[in-house]
């Protein structure tokens, strides 16, 4: 066989050992026995690898999942910048894979069974079974942004609920009583929006605020089901004085219709949402909106990964600390 064929597993099988025990071997790391890294070298020796222990980088992949909504799209493509960024300064390859239906099957990208991945970043949570189908790949792999806590895999879960009630007592010291609330239900971000509108309950029950049903709107998910959704949420005797989007790509949307018909942000109606996406600054107006850090999250997240990659005891981490970004679409009543 030649050389430049061989794969971490197919040294591992040889060996008798793991693969992450002969991607430590062969990047000089520690967490494998003297007597095991030898076995592992003399292996490779013998198969013909010809790479040096040490000089080899570790090869991180991104799992991209096609099917993504705008609104994920739209958030994970920024930190996709932070993530680049954080392995441009440690020694980390990051490579980019991509998992699909393909009829009642999910495939990968072939990168993932080479051998040669040493782990697994994925932004946001898998359904079930794609997240099984990421099990029996046999990487280390750490779940960036999840809303989902689970016991079943590494994760930095963000505390959406916590994020959504500092949004909704924003409102509420602004004077603001009569707000409406619009997210999204739909399967992939149900998770997320339950966790909002939690918050959003646990802050207006606190304030001993009560709404009407159709200031609670859950069913968007296109343009054209959004403006519905706000058009039922301005209906009757009186308009809210406040929208809680739940997520700043709602929010450009909302902002965008509102001026169509007519209603000014934030002068007839205030708007919040959660996020701090690079496009909330530069609306007009600028968007006041809650900040998730997305390094911390990518950061946090490659911390979670080198661990477990190393064999090392880890948790989840959870965030839950967060900034109100105070900028134009919010005003006092």
């Amino acid at each position: 066989m030649k050389h430049h064929r061989i794969t971490n597993r197919d040294i591992a099988a040889a060996a008798g050992v793991s693969p992450t025990a002969v991607s430590f071997a062969m990047n000089g790391k520690e967490g494998i026995s003297d007597s095991t890294r030898r076995l592992i070298l003399e292996t490779a020796k013998k198969l013909g690898y010809a790479e040096v222990p040490g000089r080899r980088a570790m090869d991180i992949a991104l799992l991209f999942r096609t099917g993504l909504n705008e609104f994920d799209q739209l958030f994970y493509s920024e930190m996709n910048t932070a993530l680049i960024a954080a392995c441009r300064s440690l020694p980390y390859n990051l490579i980019m894979a991509s998992v699909y239906h393909e009829g009642d099957e999910i495939r990968f990208s072939d990168v993932l069974r080479s051998g040669r991945t040493d782990g697994l970043l994925v932004f946001g949570d898998p359904d079930p079974e794609m997240l099984s189908a990421i099990n029996a790949l046999g990487i280390p792999f750490v779940i960036l942004d999840s809303s989902r806590r689970t016991a079943t895999c590494s994760a930095v879960y963000v505390d959406y609920k916590e994020a959504a009630y500092l949004a909704a007592c924003y409102l509420i010291d602004h004077g603001h009583r009569d707000i409406a609330y619009i997210g999204n239900n739909s399967v992939s971000v149900r998770d997320f929006t339950l966790l909002t509108f939690r918050g959003f309950q646990k802050a207006t029950e606190s304030r001993n605020i009560s709404l009407s049903t159709n200031r609670i709107q859950l069913d968007i998910n296109d343009e054209e089901t959004l403006r519905l959704a706000i058009d039922r949420a301005l209906s009757g005797p009186s308009r809210p004085t406040a929208l809680f989007m739940c997520a700043d790509y709602y929010a450009v949307h909302a902002i965008r219709y509102l001026h169509s018909k007519g209603i000014r942000v934030p002068e007839d109606i205030s708007v919040i949402s959660i996020d701090d996406i690079i496009i909330s600054r530069f609306l007009t107006p600028a968007l006041t909106t809650v900040r998730i850090d997305q390094d911390k999250i990518v950061r946090q997240g490659i911390e979670l990964l080198i661990k477990q990659i190393s064999g090392a005891s880890q948790e989840s981490v959870v965030i839950d600390q967060f900034e109100i970004m105070e900028r134009e679409s919010v005003k006092e009543t």
